[in-house]
This record gives structure tokens, C-alpha cells and sequence, in this order.
């Protein structure tokens, strides 16, 4: 017999789930730790289920652990389905009583029907509700965990609780696909706003907004140092006066390239507007700034770039400040951009550097 009552506040529950969702995806959607994350948190919301079932009547009772582990297993992945079983195995065990057997088998039924699912029925069903929904009615093949109790009991049980659990099961599954999705796309769309907010169009390098934002997401190491190169084109505009703003367009996404290929993984390089540009490198040792800063310079100067089947040569000016102390990166542009005035006024084609105390002003041509 169908018992609606036992159906909304699973329902309700569920929903409510939508900033935890939110707030998980926000932190570690696409990282290493995103399924074991989202397994404890479905395993958690399975063992609160467990502990605070919801009664059917006459000692029956209904909780959300089967579309919970189904859920960590298709929205997630199979990881996030174990993590989550694993608290459902222990959570079931502890509780004890006649219905451990019957229980701790309903919850690998449950993980095994959700992962069958995902390889090879649900990828032909196109649309997500009813691939839910439908998901949802096979998770009700789970009651079978009830024959390994006395047979007489088992049928009972299944008569009386198959309609509810099936009920409960798809709206279950329905209600956590929407509400996951919605957070997922959500998430997603702000992720994709703020790269496009954070990166410049032509060279698709951080523009400077990006680079505050990933500066302030490291860690300063004083004992290595850090530096900030500070360079231009030489004679930018005679490059878009001779062969045009296309030439000039290409030039910028050509150095960005090159200059991409040439440095650490760890660098951030950053085009902050016109043919003005940064790389920020931390973890660098005085003594590697020079070598560095010419590896950067030659990268450019070495090879001339082809533009429309016309060849030009191009050259950087670069402008570096090295401390060991930990300051503002708009303090360090400073500094760095005063070298750049002396390397200009030098020759151009050349990197001039200036080293924080102890180690004094030094400068190289």
C-alpha cells in the first residue's frame, strides 16, 4: 500500500540539500578530492537517514539510502558510491538487530544497480528526468535483500513496502538530479565568468585582476625570494604603424606563447593592457633572476614573427625586482617598472634588475 505521507519530507530534505551541494562543488568540483569529499557527504546523509528513519506503520520503516548511494555513484562517481556505502556499512552494523543481513545487502544492491546503470543504460536515455526516474524505478529491485529473512516475512515485507519504496525511490532520484544539476551548471557558469573576467581575450594570459587573485592564493617562501619581470615590445608602434593592428595583434599573442613555453609551471604571466606585460616567479633565487629574466628576452629577440607572409623582428625591454620580503605585487610592479625606464633608456633589448636589501641595489646591463 502506497503511504504518501512517508514521501514529502524525504523529498523536502532533499532539496534542502542545494547549498551543501553549492558550497562542496564551489571548493572542489573538478580536484583529486571531489569524490571522496562528496562521498562522506552523501555517506553522512545516509547514516542521518539511517538513525532518524521515517515509520511506515506496523514496525516498518523507510530511509534515504538507497537513492543516496545511487546518487554518489551516478552525480559523482564510483568512489563517492564506495566512501558512501563504507558509512552506510558501518552506521547498519551498529544499529544492529534482525535487519542487518537484509540491510547491509540493500546497500551493495543499491551501488551495484547505480553503477550498472551508468555504464550501460543510463548513457541511452537522453533525457536526465526520466533517466532519474527510471533509475529510480530499478533501485526498487533492491527489496530483494528481504529473502534473506524467513520467506513467509520477506513477502510480507515486499507487498507492504514495494509501492512506497518505489515512489520514494524516483522522487528521490528526481529531486536530487535537479537540484544537483542546477548547482552544478550554477557553478560552472560562475567558474566560466570568472575566467573570462580574470584572462585577457587576445593572449588568453591572467589580465591583472587574475593576477591579484592567483598572487593571493599563494604562499610566499622567504627563504627562496620572488621576483616580478616587468616588460614591453621596443617600438611597439612602429610594428602597427609599418604592417598594421593585426601585425601588432599577432605580435602580442605570438610573445605570449613563446614566453609561455619558456617558463615554470608555477610563473604566472599576466598581460596587464597594451604591449605591457608581467610575470610574477616565485620560489627564485637571486642568483637565477639574471638567467632567467635573459631566457625570457631571448625567447623573443632570437626568431623574427611572420605575420600575412611578412617577417619582423621583435624585441623586449625587461624591468625585474627581487626581494625576499613578502609585499604587495603593486610594490613590486613599481619597483620593477623603474627598472624597466633604466633598460629602456640602456639600449632596450635588455633586462636591468634591482635586488631588495640585504643584498643592496645591483643592476645589470
Amino acid at each position: 500500500m502506497l503511504n504518501l505521507s512517508a514521501l514529502l519530507p524525504p523529498v523536502i530534505a532533499l532539496m534542502c540539500l542545494a547549498f551543501l551541494f553549492n558550497a562542496v562543488l564551489r571548493r572542489f568540483h573538478a580536484s583529486k578530492f571531489e569524490q571522496s569529499v562528496f562521498g562522506v557527504l552523501f555517506g553522512v546523509i545516509v547514516i542521518l537517514g539511517m538513525t532518524n528513519p521515517l515509520s511506515l506503520g506496523e514496525g516498518l520503516i523507510f530511509d534515504t539510502r538507497t537513492p543516496m548511494i545511487a546518487s554518489a555513484v551516478v552525480f559523482v562517481g564510483p568512489v563517492a558510491g564506495v566512501v558512501a556505502v563504507s558509512f552506510g556499512l558501518v552506521c547498519r552494523v551498529i544499529i544492529g538487530g534482525a535487519g542487518v543481513a537484509p540491510g547491509v545487502l540493500g546497500l551493495f544492491l543499491a551501488f551495484g544497480i547505480a553503477l550498472g546503470w551508468t555504464r550501460f543504460i543510463g548513457p541511452k536515455v537522453k533525457n536526465p528526468i526520466l533517466n532519474d526516474a527510471l533509475l529510480g524505478v530499478a533501485l526498487t529491485a533492491s527489496v530483494v535483500a528481504f529473502f534473506v529473512l524467513p520467506y513467509q516475512m520477506a513477502m510480507q515485507l515486499i507487498t507492504d513496502v514495494t509501492p512506497t519504496l518505489m515512489a520514494a525511490n524516483v522522487l528521490s532520484m528526481v529531486a536530487i538530479g535537479l537540484v544537483f544539476r542546477r548547482e552544478l551548471r550554477f557553478v560552472e557558469e560562475n567558474k566560466e565568468l570568472t575566467i573570462h573576467a580574470e584572462t585577457d581575450a587576445l593572449t588568453n594570459l591572467l589580465n591583472r585582476r587574475g593576477l591579484n587573485a592567483a598572487i593571493g592564493m599563494r604562499r610566499h617562501d622567504a627563504q627562496a625570494g620572488h621576483a616580478l619581470l616587468y616588460f614591453d615590445v621596443d617600438n611597439f608602434k612602429h610594428v602597427n604603424d609599418s604592417y598594421g593592428h593585426g601585425a601588432g595583434d599577432a605580435a602580442l599573442a605570438i610573445l605570449a606563447a613563446r614566453i609561455k613555453d619558456s617558463i615554470r609551471e608555477d610563473a604566472l604571466f599576466s598581460r596587464h593592457g597594451g604591449d605591457e606585460f608581467s610575470i610574477y616567479a616565485p620560489q627564485l633565487g637571486a642568483c637565477d633572476v639574471q638567467s632567467f629574466a635573459d631566457r625570457v628576452r631571448t625567447a623573443i629577440s632570437d626568431q623574427a614573427m611572420t605575420y600575412d607572409s611578412v617577417s619582423f623582428d621583435v624585441s623586449i625591454s625587461i624591468g625585474a625586482f627581487w626581494t625576499t620580503t613578502e609585499m604587495p605585487i603593486d610594490e613590486m610592479i613599481e619597483k620593477a617598472d623603474a627598472q624597466l625606464m633604466l633598460a629602456k633608456q640602456a639600449g632596450k633589448n635588455r633586462a636591468q634588475i634591482a635586488y631588495d636589501a640585504p643584498r643592496h641595489v645591483t643592476a645589470f646591463a
